[in-house]
Parts: C-alpha cells; sequence; structure tokens
C-alpha cells in the first residue's frame, strides 16, 4: 500500500470542546464558508489532501498556480484556497484564530491566521485552466470568489461524512489491509457507469489485488447525473456483475474542478492518500468542451513523472460488432464504422427523451434504475 502523500496522513480533525478553540467567544471572527470550500475544509482535515494542513498561504498559492508544487517542492496542481471579501478581510490578522461556519452558519472548525492576502484572479487562472474564457466552468466558478484569500492551518470539529459510503483515508487503508490487498486501482467518476467503464475497470482489475471506485460527488453542472443516481447505479453495477471480494465502493465528495490535466494529478494524489497504488486515467479526464486535448491527462505525466502513485492509461473503448464485445483501440482491428462508443452524452440525452440505451453502451439495470429515477440529472 502506498504511503500518503508527503509521507504522512493529515488529521486535522479534533475531539476537543469547540470552546476550547474560542468559538463562541465574541472577540473571535467568523468565517462563512461556501459549499464547495467547506467540502475542501473537510478533505484537508480528514487526509484526503495530504501533505495540506489548512487553506493555502500565499507563496503556496503562487508555486501551485505556476509550477504545480507548493513551495517546498511537494507536487500539488490545484489551489485549495479560502476567500473572503474586503469588509471580512480587513478584520483578520496574522496569528489571528478565526471561526469558521458550514453554509448554514454553525460553527464546524477554526482556522489559525497566518497570511490574507489578495490574488489575481485572471493570472490565477490563466495559469491552472490554461484560459481565461469564463465560458470554461472552473475558471467562472474560480473568478467568481471574493477578492481576498486567507492561509493558515485548520482545525475541524467533526469529519462530516457525505454518507454512509464515505469512507475517509485512515477507513479505506484499514480496508484494503483487511481484505489483503497490496495493490489497488482506484477509478474516479462524475457518471453513472456504461459499458466502457465496466471494461476499463475489469482490464484494470487484471493487474491489482482490487478495484476501489470512488465517484466524485457535489457541485456539477446542470445535467449532470445526480449524487443518488451515480451510488445507486454503482451499487447495482458492482453486486451483478463484479466479484464483491475485489471491489470497493466509496464516495470523493468534493466538486469538479473541469482543470482537465491538471486534475487528473490531483484526483490521482487523492487516491494514494486513500490507500490506492494505481490510478485509471481514461481519455478527457476532467475535461470539459473542447479546451484540453482528449490525451491531455495521460501527457501531463510525462511531465509530472513520480508522485508515488501509478497511472494505468487507457484509451478509447467500445462496442465492436465484428468481435461481438467490449474492446479497446489496441486490441480490435475494425474501423469506426463497426464501433459503437458509449457516449455518456447521448446515454444522457436518450434517457431525458425517455428512450432506453443500447445494451451495447449501458447495462439494462443500470439504464432501468436511471429511467425509474425522478430527477437523474442536475437541474439547478
Amino acid at each position: 500500500m502506498n504511503e500518503p502523500h508527503g509521507g504522512r496522513l493529515v488529521d486535522r480533525v479534533t475531539d476537543d470542546d469547540p470552546e476550547a478553540f474560542g468559538v463562541g467567544s465574541a472577540d473571535q471572527p467568523r468565517i462563512h464558508l461556501s459549499p464547495k470550500t467547506f467540502k475542501d475544509a473537510m478533505n484537508v482535515a480528514t487526509g484526503r489532501f495530504s501533505p495540506l494542513k489548512g487553506f493555502l498561504t500565499r507563496n503556496d498559492f503562487l508555486k501551485v498556480a505556476h509550477d504545480m508544487t507548493l513551495e517546498d517542492g511537494t507536487v500539488w496542481p490545484l489551489p485549495i484556497v479560502l476567500d473572503v471579501d474586503g469588509e471580512k478581510a480587513t478584520s483578520l490578522e496574522p496569528d489571528q484564530r478565526a471561526t469558521l461556519c458550514d453554509p448554514n452558519g454553525d460553527p464546524v472548525g477554526v482556522i489559525d491566521v497566518e497570511e490574507v492576502y489578495k490574488y489575481n484572479k485572471s493570472e490565477a487562472a490563466e495559469a491552472v485552466f490554461g484560459t481565461d474564457d469564463e465560458d470554461h466552468p472552473g475558471v467562472a466558478s474560480f473568478k467568481s470568489r471574493d477578492d481576498f484569500l486567507v492561509g493558515g492551518p485548520i482545525t475541524m470539529f467533526d469529519p462530516h461524512r457525505h454518507n454512509g459510503h464515505d469512507l475517509l483515508p485512515a477507513e479505506s487503508r484499514v480496508l484494503f489491509r483487511k481484505k489483503g490487498w497490496d495493490t489497488v486501482v482506484g477509478f474516479q467518476t462524475r457518471n453513472a457507469p456504461h459499458r466502457a467503464h465496466e471494461y476499463i475497470q475489469k482490464s484494470a482489475m487484471e493487474f491489482v489485488d482490487g478495484l476501489f471506485v470512488q465517484p466524485k460527488l457535489g457541485d456539477k453542472k446542470i445535467g449532470d447525473y445526480s449524487d443518488a443516481v451515480i451510488m445507486e447505479s454503482y451499487r447495482e453495477l458492482t453486486d451483478a456483475y463484479y466479484p464483491t471480494g475485489n471491489v470497493a465502493l466509496s464516495v470523493f465528495p468534493s466538486q469538479m474542478r473541469y482543470a482537465g490535466p491538471r486534475e487528473s494529478i490531483f484526483d490521482a494524489l487523492v487516491r494514494k492518500n486513500q490507500g490506492c497504488t494505481h490510478f485509471i486515467i481514461g481519455r478527457d479526464h476532467a475535461g470539459v468542451g473542447d479546451y484540453y486535448d482528449s490525451f491531455a491527462a495521460h501527457d501531463i505525466f510525462e511531465e509530472i513523472t513520480d508522485i508515488g502513485i501509478e497511472p494505468m492509461f487507457f484509451s478509447y473503448s467500445f462496442f465492436c460488432e465484428p468481435c461481438d464485445g467490449m474492446v479497446s483501440e489496441k486490441i480490435c482491428p475494425h474501423g469506426d464504422d463497426e464501433r459503437i462508443y458509449p457516449s455518456g452524452t447521448e446515454i444522457r440525452e436518450a434517457i431525458r427523451n425517455e428512450e432506453r440505451p443500447s445494451e451495447k453502451m449501458m447495462r439494462p439495470e443500470i439504464a432501468t434504475l436511471i429511467m425509474n429515477t425522478d430527477e437523474p440529472f442536475v437541474t439547478e
């Protein structure tokens, strides 16, 4: 099993009374977290974002944005930041403690403020996403943040599990050991499973002891599958078609950042912290529109060569009529006119039109489950 990124699994969750951290004190300022930032805080605190112990200070932020490393040289591809408006920024000072409140206004943790700083949104967006175009959903989300960032270590009062399938890194590591898995491949998804996903996962399972399927659940685009549908469909698929002793299912409560190749590194590091030794990367990982080449998420691993988890690259997978099954470009000699590519977009469109997707693209049980769900897609 892999060591956590940075060599030690971060744990910033305490059982101590919040009052011991100044919560409730009249002179301790409060910072209200957005739903996205709240998820980031919990992922930092529970070790998914190891080695981060809090939100990035200025030098770490700039290094991550421009060089994909922290100031100490540790690979880290995406900025994990806490934004505040100008009024809140002027009320905060270094060496001050502030209470962190969840989106409902309830105290959930504290941050020991090291730095409050302004940042150039356009410059950072260009560096991280490769574009400053606000039609890019990741850029639009990033640039909608407030104008100041607060950096410093955090302490949270509860792990705030997403649901009963939320295996924290310390727990997944225990599970893998109990199962006797020395090698584990992680699979990241934001979709209900189609036949190409199944083919890729089972191909990877030939080389490792276990498969860890971890859908990314949280804020998505309108038209994406709902969190509930993704989880239910994966339970249906793995119960019916996978060896139960070789599969574990959890969730990754986090928003999609649509950062393409950088997000492939990020997602791999999260699975490294969960205990995975390998990570599946297909085409167009975390991409959106035409902003990234279909295999940019593969190519970046030539630049970032050793992050302590082995990428497993997969190309196009499809149903081939002459082969009479799911195959890939590497093993199929037939042309495009004899291939049926499982398209998530086409499957979603068919379901929206109350049309059953072809069984060559999606298992009928999965299609039935989705079609029988009242609201299978994100609507707002």
